[in-house]
């Protein structure tokens, strides 16, 4: 397929996950012409991990999740304070809307809505991207936070088969471009429990487990 010049940009970020969303939003706030592309707006998976660690370098996780809060709840209390983790219940749809909120009114981001298919690059150095439609955007520097689609695989029991999370399609020809310029590409695995029914449970055997009453924001500059 011909590809077409778009608009140019000093970074371009693929993903739109926590860690898409926290590179772009670190550079568009360092003045940094910066894209955010995302196969679609309507959101994914939340989920947290190192949290107060990027919120202690700037970062913006912590704060959406206070935002979004239902119930927290700080886990190994019982342990040293060196293992204490605190996990939060989010309302997962205003989550999604309140980050791309902040994202859409960060100055110097701009978010598109395509898939990257590849990556250019000359004599060891990256020129630009290119999209499913052939739409190309010559940039300075590309980050790649693609979570488990390049070259996703789904296991379940004996049976595998290619796919990126929550059955979406995995980045095939965006992993293939990469390996064309030489990164090599590695699988990490991750493990998804399996899902039980509501209907499925006698929720009168079971204990009530209730948030802290003492509430620990996730980010610092929370009250």
């Amino acid at each position: 397929m011909d590809n077409y010049y778009v608009d140019d940009f000093d970074v371009a970020v693929v993903g739109a996950g926590h860690a898409g969303v926290e590179a772009a939003l670190a550079c568009a706030r360092l003045g940094v012409k910066t894209a955010l592309f995302t196969i679609t707006l309507d959101g994914g998976t939340a989920k947290g991990h190192l949290v107060r660690e990027i919120d202690a370098l700037g970062g913006q996780m912590g704060k959406s999740a206070d935002k979004c809060f239902i119930q927290s709840r700080m886990l190994n209390r019982g342990k040293g304070p060196a293992v204490h983790s605190l996990r939060v219940q989010a309302d997962r749809v205003k989550y999604h809307e309140y980050m791309k909120k902040v994202c859409e009114d960060q100055e110097n981001l701009y978010i598109k809505q395509a898939e990257v298919t590849e990556v250019l690059a000359e004599n060891g150095t990256v020129t630009g991207i290119v999209t499913a439609l052939g739409a190309r955007y010559n940039v300075k520097k590309v980050i790649i936070a693609t979570g488990t689609y390049l070259k996703g695989v789904i296991h379940v029991g004996d049976v595998s088969y290619e796919s990126g999370p929550d059955a979406t399609l995995p980045a095939r020809y965006l992993s293939a471009s990469l390996e064309k310029i030489g990164v090599h590409l590695r699988r990490f695995k991750t493990g998804t429990p399996s899902r039980v029914h509501k209907r499925s449970i006698n929720f009168d055997l079971l204990e009530r487990q209730d948030g802290d009453e003492d509430i620990q924001p996730f980010s610092f500059e929370t009250p």
